[in-house]
């Protein structure tokens, strides 16, 4: 009986500080419900992306049609401030890049390309740059200038970057040296 008296207030308080009780009811994102504003969050100089960002509200890709992602990706970086603007447009090319790849016409892609060797860097999206490259209707030669001048932005960006370790620094390097390689062996290979 004792024990019924311990266990039944932790049991109880479980049940009461349970996830399914304190949920928020979300809301669908639709073109009714979508307030515009930019830039209302100050820019911190860290590099942070405001969440007043479009970027934000584009999560769920599948709900939106490619011209509907594409026109909120130039609605988003029309406003910007240099400490974020780069990392808005990596991130908007992290959520959008596989669909542009599979369903973007060619005047789309070869958008996407020029925006990202506009960049600073692109961390995060060597192998999705490569995949579009490939996808591209550019001309080997043109294709591989703009993958010599990706490759070199990015060789500069790693190097110019604090890393934590040499070994995390080294990762990132041989990433880009790999799919460098693996896409100009499937460029080659393809004639």
């Amino acid at each position: 009986m004792k024990r019924l008296y311990l266990v039944l207030p932790v049991f109880l308080l479980f049940i009461a500080c349970s996830d399914e009780n304190t949920k928020e009811v979300k809301t669908a994102i639709n073109s009714m419900n979508v307030h515009v504003v930019h830039d209302d969050d100050p820019p911190t100089g860290q590099g942070d992306i405001p969440r007043s960002k479009l970027v934000y509200k584009s999560f769920d890709q599948n709900s939106f049609t490619l011209a509907e992602l594409c026109d909120r990706y130039k609605s988003d970086i029309e406003v910007t401030a240099p400490d974020y603007h780069d990392n808005l447009k990596n991130f908007w090319f992290s959520i959008m890049g596989d669909r542009i790849i599979s369903e973007g016409s060619d005047e789309v892609k070869k958008y996407f390309i020029e925006e990202q060797l506009s960049l600073k860097s692109n961390l995060p999206n060597f192998e999705r740059f490569y995949k579009l490259l490939l996808a591209s209707p550019l001309t080997e030669e043109e294709s591989l200038v703009a993958s010599n001048t990706f490759y070199e932005i990015n060789e500069k960006a790693i190097a110019d970057l604090q890393w934590k370790s040499e070994k995390e620094e080294m990762a990132k390097r041989r990433e880009l040296v790999y799919t460098k390689r693996t896409y100009e062996i499937l460029i080659r290979s393809s004639k």
